[in-house]
């Protein structure tokens, strides 16, 4: 097997982003620990992306180095540059370390066969110079992985590869389509894409209604108060002008019924006058004697 001294620049920067730091004992511990992980799983696409990982390591006597040159060529897939072990880490260090080798294995296995040839010399150049690693071995290594996956998984199973290849490339800003090239996958990402848009549009016409609603209920609530408001004044004017017309009328009624009152007197004194002068009535007339008024609260009243 292959002695490795010293990582390479691209070995590193795949290292960072399983947040494994860039010594060579500590890089072959955390794959040799990672691959048995992925075999033990009980899921079936887990389980053989471990298995494919070891024979790669073994099958080629490169150690980790082979799983790795692997794992690049799907993170290339993928969308990630590997340029920089800050950069890279910072993006997807958190992400499962389970979930980022199935996408990275499947990228591969569905990937590679989508690009022109001129596409794979592309990459197979930049992993050679990134992994210092001959390009006839790199081509080996990916052939290997895409055999070995074909053979382990069904056609059912290999499918399910497309979800963990589809949330890795989503961080990259790609597509499950961008990796696979396939129509059915442009077709499936197009119909998501356009639930997720009327999603979002119905919740935004929903939060519209509420809202309006709620800005109508408070102009209602406002308009009842400030009407409510009003007609109470209104109520209250009208009553002051009732009581105050009631008011004039009473000055008025008794103003009249004083008024009365002095004239009955004064008709009562003239006639009293007129009698005196006058002396005996002449027979047949009636003698003008005392005459009888009211006042204006119906008490009589004499005058002599």
């Amino acid at each position: 097997m292959l002695s490795v001294l010293r990582l390479s620049p691209m070995a590193a920067a795949l290292a960072g982003i399983y947040g494994v730091v860039s010594a060579v004992d500590q890089v072959n511990s955390f794959f040799n620990e990672h691959i048995e992980r992925l075999k033990a799983s009980d899921n079936k696409i887990i389980a053989s992306t471990g298995r494919v990982l070891e024979g790669a390591k073994f099958g080629f006597g490169l150690g980790y180095a082979g799983s790795i040159a692997i794992l690049a060529a799907g993170q290339l897939l993928l969308g990630n540059t590997l340029a920089a072990v800050a950069v890279v880490g910072g993006a997807v260090a958190m992400t499962n370390p389970i979930a980022m080798t199935c996408a990275a294995v499947g990228a591969v296995y569905y990937g590679w066969a989508a690009l022109t040839e001129h596409e794979r010399s592309a990459i197979v150049d930049r992993l050679a110079e990134g992994l210092e690693m001959g390009t006839e071995l790199i081509r080996s290594l990916i052939s290997f992985a895409i055999r070995t996956t074909n053979e382990l998984l069904s056609s059912k199973q290999l499918q399910e590869f497309k979800t963990f290849i589809a949330n890795q490339a989503a961080q990259f800003g790609k597509s499950l389509y961008d990796v696979t090239h396939q129509m059915a996958d442009f077709v499936k990402g197009t119909a998501i894409k356009a639930g997720d848009l009327t999603g979002q549009a119905l919740t935004s016409a929903s939060s519209a209604v509420k809202g309006a609603a709620r800005l109508a209920g408070q102009a209602a609530g406002d308009t009842a108060t400030k009407v409510g408001q009003l007609t109470g004044k209104a109520v209250e004017s009208t009553s002051s002008a009732v009581k105050t017309a009631a008011s004039s009328v009473s000055q008025v009624a008794e103003k009249t019924a004083s008024t009365a009152k002095g004239t009955a007197k004064a008709v009562g004194r003239a006639a009293t006058l007129v009698s005196k002068r006058s002396g005996p009535a002449l027979p047949g007339l009636p003698l003008m004697s005392t005459v009888e008024f009211k006042d204006v609260d119906g008490n009589p009243e004499k005058t002599p």
